[in-house]
């Protein structure tokens, strides 16, 4: 018994190694391509197949063996610090979309590590070169235009590696703080100069419109001193004399003292009636 008890207590400790290492043998011997994804196939460190079709495959243990490619597109964040043209140092930290076109092209050039040996410093290449055609300011104003640059040079140059650019945009552009300084006291300056300039303007329109009420009012008074002929003035006399008589009440003024004839009086209105 006592050997029996020896023989099993050695035997199954040995069968349970056989059957573990069995087991992984075959688990190791299949390997599955999610959707999304290529599978680049090695014997022996040589290229065998490239497989892009989701499913379970076979590879031979110990021998062959399979890289993953992400075909999916993929985001990388990058930051870097570049010169605008009047020599201002700008901070940019920016994010791109990318998809990998052809994963075999990539593994025999740069294996795995195409974002950090590819990616990451053409992006910094191109926007560096991008930023240096602009001033500081410009590139504010124009970041929209200094992003279409950026997108137009990455992408020729992502292609010839077999990367397509999906998008690309800046997430920060930081300046010096002198230079932050500066350009909000330009833009102190140009509203006071603005709002001195509209005030200028004011004062010049109410002169205009005071000048021409003037020469309005000049020119009325003008016309009518020249309208004003002797005819004109006789017949506003008339007209007043006539207006004195309607609002006559047929009451002679009493009047002391030494007596005035009323004929003669009433015989020169009438004349000057005639």
């Amino acid at each position: 018994m006592s050997y029996d008890n020896t023989l099993r207590s050695v035997l199954l400790p040995f069968l349970l190694i056989i059957f573990i290492a069995i087991g992984a043998l075959i688990y190791s011997s299949f390997y599955i391509v999610e959707p999304g994804f290529s599978a680049i196939h090695l014997r022996l460190g040589t290229i065998t197949k490239t497989t892009k079709e989701s499913g379970i495959y076979f590879k031979i243990p110990l021998i062959d063996s399979v890289t993953m490619f992400d075909l999916r597109i993929q985001k990388a964040l990058i930051e870097t610090t570049a010169l605008s043209k009047d020599l201002q140092s700008v901070k940019v930290e920016m994010a791109i979309n990318y998809r990998i076109q052809d994963a075999q092209h990539l593994f025999l050039n740069v294996s795995t590590a195409f974002e950090k040996i590819i990616i990451d410093p053409f992006v910094q290449e191109s926007v560096k070169a991008v930023v240096a055609k602009f001033d500081a300011e410009s590139l504010i104003q124009k970041r929209h235009e200094v992003k279409e640059l950026v997108i137009s040079e990455l992408t020729e140059r992502l292609s010839s590696k077999h990367i397509l650019l999906v998008d690309f945009n800046f997430t920060h552009l930081d300046f010096s703080d002198d230079f932050i300084k500066a350009v909000e006291s330009k833009q102190i300056a140009e509203q006071d100069a603005k709002r001195a300039e509209n005030q200028t303007k004011q004062v010049r329109e109410e002169a205009t419109q005071s000048r021409a009420r003037a020469e309005a009012e000049a020119f009325a008074l003008k016309v009518k001193r020249e309208s004003l002929t002797p005819e004109l003035i006789r017949l506003k006399e008339v007209e007043a004399q006539i207006k004195a008589i309607e609002k006559w009440d047929g009451r002679l003024p009493r009047i002391t003292g030494a007596s005035i004839p009323l004929m003669p009086v009433l015989g020169e209105m009438h004349k000057k009636n005639a």
